[in-house]
Order: structure tokens, then C-alpha cells, then sequence
């Protein structure tokens, strides 16, 4: 298997990113996350999923009773379960899904830049953006429509590890192009403060 070609949802990716943490504990060493995917893969998904659809169904019927109740009261009698779910379903489900899916509502910050270096992002000022990254109890990712390299795919988009600087330079980002920063863990706000202000003073501008 290579987790290179696993479309990831933010849900699963947070799982992962959670699994590769206990990975990482147990064996007293960084552990990558192309290993932490296709451990969890191997070892933990079936069963999560399974968990997950059971807690999203849950959680789904609770917001129908929710509705359901509201509505009720509104009209001044109970309008039934049956067509509380199909109003739900018709007027909501999808906001709420997409919610629920969202990489903010699983626990990742954004950060998009536009680079304007004449010379992209190469070596030099990328092992800064690298050597900021390792500061910070957090784990960073990028995308770029087009990158050749990836660690991982997320909602059928590429995405590659910030501290990986020789991985990097394959991506061939260069001027005028977006990426975006993704960023998960305890400092991933601090994180991503700092690299837009490193990048907006060295390499582009934070958008």
C-alpha cells in the first residue's frame, strides 16, 4: 500500500495525525507520517470508521430532535419525527456535514501565501521556512496544485511535509504561485504566525 495515493479526509487525517503521536511515544522516535498512515490503514481503520459513522449517526439524530423540537413549538404541535428528518435533511444535513468535515472543526489551522521571490521557494530561504517548522511542537504541510511530490493527499489534494527541505525542492514553486500552509499539534497557531511573518518579510506575502 502507499499511503502516498489514500485520499484523506480532514477526519481521517486527524486520526492519523493522533495515531502518529502515539507511534512516535511508543517508539521514542519521530515517526513519519507516510508510516503513520499506513499503520493506521493496516491496524485501526475498519474499526474507526465504523466508530465514526456510529457517532455521526448519533450526533445526527440529535440535531433532527433539536429541529424537531423547535419546530414543533413553532407550529404549536408535534409535526412528527418522520418529517422533522426529512426538513433537516433537506435544509441542513449538507451544512452540517461539511462542518463537520472541515479541516478547522478537526483541529488544523490554515495559512495561504502567494510567493513573490523571483526564484521561488529554494533552498535557502525554504530551510529557514524548515528550521522555523522545528521549533514548534506542531506538524506543518503544504500544497501546490501540481506538485509532483507528496506525503499524502487530502480531499484529492497533495500535500507535503514542511520540515522535509529536500523533498521540497522538487515541488518547483515559484513566483506568483499559492500555497497553502495546513498546520495541527499544541503550537500550530504559533506556528503559523511565525512563518507569515517570515515569509512576508523574505519571501512573498500572507494572503
Amino acid at each position: 500500500m502507499d499511503a502516498r495515493y489514500v485520499n484523506l479526509t480532514p477526519a481521517e487525517l486527524k486520526a492519523i495525525q493522533e495515531h502518529k503521536r502515539r507511534l512516535s511515544q511508543e517508539r521514542g522516535a519521530e515517526v513519519g507520517i507516510e508510516e503513520a498512515i499506513e499503520d493506521f490503514l493496516q491496524r485501526f481503520a475498519e474499526d474507526w470508521r465504523r466508530e465514526k459513522l456510529r457517532r455521526d449517526n448519533e450526533q445526527q439524530r440529535e440535531e433532527i430532535e433539536r429541529y424537531k423540537w423547535i419546530r414543533s413549538e413553532k407550529e404549536g404541535h408535534d409535526i412528527g419525527r418522520a418529517v422533522a428528518a426529512r426538513e433537516w435533511c433537506e435544509k441542513f444535513a449538507h451544512i452540517w456535514r461539511a462542518e463537520r468535515e472541515s479541516l478547522e472543526r478537526n483541529g488544523f489551522q490554515r495559512l495561504s501565501i502567494v510567493v513573490k521571490t523571483e526564484h521561488g521557494l529554494h533552498m535557502r530561504p525554504w530551510s529557514s521556512v524548515a528550521q522555523l517548522a522545528a521549533r514548534f511542537d506542531c506538524d506543518l504541510y503544504v500544497h501546490k496544485d501540481g506538485m509532483p511530490y507528496w506525503n499524502f493527499l487530502l480531499e484529492g489534494r497533495p500535500f507535503l511535509n514542511v520540515k522535509s527541505v529536500l523533498s521540497f525542492l522538487s515541488t518547483g514553486i515559484a513566483l506568483g504561485d499559492t500555497v497553502e500552509f495546513i498546520a495541527t499539534g499544541p503550537h500550530a497557531t504559533e506556528a503559523l504566525v511565525a512563518l507569515a511573518e517570515l515569509l512576508t518579510d523574505k519571501i512573498g506575502n500572507a494572503t
